[in-house]
């Protein structure tokens, strides 16, 4: 079955043609692409917890976000968004409903061309109690969904609820599937940034992503890994058991063991944060996908 991505909000359509338009964002079937062998997203970033109403804190910092200039970006509150507060004067629209919110740059014509915005603008989300600053700066860029963080001190219960009275092996399982899958839980600390990594010659080895689980010692490492070679490659998870990959590694995933010439696999790694480096045998999750 084939599987269809919004490049406004991200939610995945399967069916042979894709739908007429998105359930969620109402963004046109015709805007929807087909999804490769790897998944397709629209831009995410992650936004942290600014003032809360009726405590004394220190004053939130306004956190700079690339959006979209001529597409519909998506704003995702971790619970009920509440408010919505942009200025129109600054070439802003948008609505919420639920835990979604939309915001768009407006244009103007000049001389039969449409005229975008440049000039960065201050949108408030207030998001389960809580102000979230954002200074949107438009950009020629796809359609941006940015999710609001949840209060750390709600994110480590979170998390150790998620994790309690499961054996050490198991959480790592539990962290690997949902790597596997690309979903994780809003507690999560989401960091895409790719990195190369130095690991032998006969593959390009590049981290895409880092997932903190505050409260429970927990990281995990999402890697592409390509084999350079002419002829087949069979990957061990013990490959990837050193210090430029992580330390210490409490587990070890690869998606695909075995590589045709200039073919690539996901492999993941679970680090265990509160212990010494190199002090825990990695695990070795011994399935292939």
């Amino acid at each position: 079955m084939k599987k269809w991505v919004c490049p406004v909000c991200g939610y995945v359509y399967e069916g042979e043609n894709p739908p007429a338009e998105c359930p969620v964002c109402h963004v046109s079937g015709d805007k929807f692409t087909l999804q490769a062998e790897e998944k397709s997203w629209a831009a995410e970033h992650v936004v942290g917890v600014g003032k809360v109403f009726g405590e004394d804190v220190p004053a939130e910092v306004p956190t700079m976000v690339e959006l979209s200039a001529k597409e519909i970006n998506r704003i995702v509150c971790p619970g009920q968004m509440s408010d919505l507060i942009f200025s129109e004067e600054k070439g802003l629209t948008g609505h919420f409903s639920g835990n979604n919110a939309f915001i768009k740059f407006t244009a103007e014509e000049a001389g039969g061309k449409l005229k975008y915005s440049k000039e960065p603008s201050e949108i408030y989300a207030v998001c389960n109690g809580a102000v979230y600053t954002i200074i949107g700066a438009p950009a020629e860029i796809n359609a941006v969904t940015v999710r609001l963080a949840l209060p750390k001190s709600e994110t480590v219960e979170k998390n150790i609820a998620r994790y309690k009275n499961m054996p050490l092996e198991k959480q790592a399982l539990q962290l690997i599937k949902e790597a596997y899958d690309g979903v994780f839980p809003s507690s999560y600390q989401v960091i895409d940034k790719k990195q190369p990594v130095h690991l032998c010659p006969d593959l390009d080895l590049v981290r895409r992503q880092v997932v903190e689980i505050e409260g429970v010692g927990l990281r995990l490492k999402s890697f592409k890994a390509t084999s350079r070679l002419t002829t087949d490659l069979e990957l061990a998870e013990k490959t990837f058991l050193t210090a430029a990959v992580g330390n210490p590694i409490l587990a070890v995933a690869i998606e695909q063991h075995n590589l045709k010439p200039k073919q690539s696999t996901r492999v993941f790694v679970v680090e265990r944060k509160d212990l010494p480096a190199a002090t825990m045998p990695a695990i070795d999750t011994g399935a292939e996908r």
